[in-house]
């Protein structure tokens, strides 16, 4: 499916303006309309911050300081966007939720990743990089480590494994693909395993007018999300696609432990899908 409109996550964090980078530069590579959805209700809070009366104080705070500083972001969001179609929206409330409710109409969603390791000073409030498991377009999920989006999908790392969620990653990310100026495709397998999936990988992405290769990774033990960090980044990778695992428990969604290890520590963009 070509990606006509992308679903864009603003709020008053200080990686929103790296998102509007990846928003614009896809916004024109695929003649698509931007749908920005600011939600003043904020992603974290301090971890000084203590007691369900001081939370709700900050949290009303910081809300009224997003609503102040939205103005500001929309005057950054009209410029960046001046030669392209857009609609600005303001909301509060869940991010994940109110991403989800309008990713039903976007191609891709584009967010930031939510855990890293230069806060920790800080409570997470909300995981917009969970939208994968409640969303049907693809995510873009941005490191927040490496805030340049330059180059998105001139290298395409495909993490391949024959189930559903693989193959909707796939599929999703076929205008990526056809694009690239190389697509790697990568296998993790135990000894033993009898089976190419990544050929016929291959073959089929051939079909679609894709060149790629593949490079077999046997896998001995470890964490298979470790096993495609580091994969990424040895094949020198500036975009992953990948499935996302997971399933609700008692409404939390919970990440498979691939998926996990990819959003703590991913170094390049990352596709995913459910």
């Amino acid at each position: 499916m070509p990606i006509k409109t992308i679903l864009l996550h603003m709020s008053n964090d200080d990686r929103h303006s790296q998102r509007l980078e990846a928003a614009v530069g896809l916004a024109r590579r695929f003649s698509a309309f931007v749908e920005v959805l600011f939600v003043a209700t904020p992603v974290s809070m301090p971890a000084a911050v203590t007691g369900r009366a001081a939370s709700y104080a900050y949290i009303a705070e910081a809300t009224a300081i997003a609503h102040e500083k939205a103005e500001q972001i929309e005057q950054e969001v009209r410029q960046a966007l001046k030669d392209c179609s857009y609609s600005w929206t303001i909301e509060e409330g869940d991010h994940v939720e109110l991403l989800a409710a309008r990713a039903v109409y976007a191609d891709l969603a584009v967010v930031t990743q939510s855990h890293d390791d230069e806060r920790g000073d800080r409570v997470m409030l909300q995981v917009p990089d969970r939208l994968p498991l409640t969303s049907p377009c693809p995510t873009l999920v941005l490191p927040y480590a490496k805030p340049s989006a330059a180059a998105i999908g001139r290298h395409v790392v495909v993490a391949w494994k024959n189930t559903r969620e693989a193959g909707r990653a796939v599929r999703n990310a076929l205008p990526f693909l056809k694009e690239a100026e190389r697509v790697t495709v990568v296998t993790i397998d135990p000894p033993g395993h009898a089976l190419d999936s990544g050929r016929d990988l291959m073959i089929w992405l051939e079909r679609h007018g894709v060149r790629s290769q593949h490079q077999a990774n046997i896998f001995q033990g470890g964490d298979v999300g470790d096993v495609l960090v580091s994969a990424c980044r040895e094949l020198g990778g500036d975009l992953l696609v990948m499935g996302s695992y997971g399933h609700s428990r008692l409404r939390e969604m919970v990440l498979g432990g691939a998926t996990r290890t990819v959003l703590a520590k991913l170094e390049v963009p990352v596709l995913m899908s459910h």
